[in-house]
């Protein structure tokens, strides 16, 4: 079965969160056991080998950044120009992975590998 995952934060994952998604969820929590910084440490539910293990096969990635006025009691940033910059810190993220070499295998193997009983890990 193919798995389109329609919105998922990878890079505000990766970078407000200083997660290497590279890495099992498991090690990732271990990681961050402890840390109290941010109210859900710890808890963690996405990592790169975990989509793969799911058979999540596409993955529609967001950028994601809120403006909040001084009377907003949302969590967000100050100024746009600051949640204009957040957003661009998560694109150089996505850009990247992928120039790496650290992103998933030419498309034909990746496709090619859904419905077989083995998974291989892409680190």
């Amino acid at each position: 079965m193919f798995i389109i995952d329609a919105h998922l934060d990878l890079s505000m994952n990766a970078m407000e969160w200083n997660r290497d998604l590279r890495l099992p969820v498991e090690a990732i929590r271990e990681r961050e056991r402890g840390l109290t910084d941010k109210p859900d440490r710890a808890k963690g539910t996405v990592s790169l080998p975990a989509l793969r293990k799911a058979n999540i096969g596409l993955v529609v990635a967001t950028q994601i950044a809120r403006y909040v006025s001084p009377e907003n009691p949302l969590p967000g940033w100050h100024s746009p120009w600051q949640a204009w910059a957040q957003t661009q810190g998560q694109l150089a993220w996505y850009k990247g992975y992928s120039v790496t070499g650290r992103s998933d295998p030419p498309l034909a193997e990746f496709f090619g590998s859904f419905g077989k009983k083995t998974h291989r890990v892409y680190p």
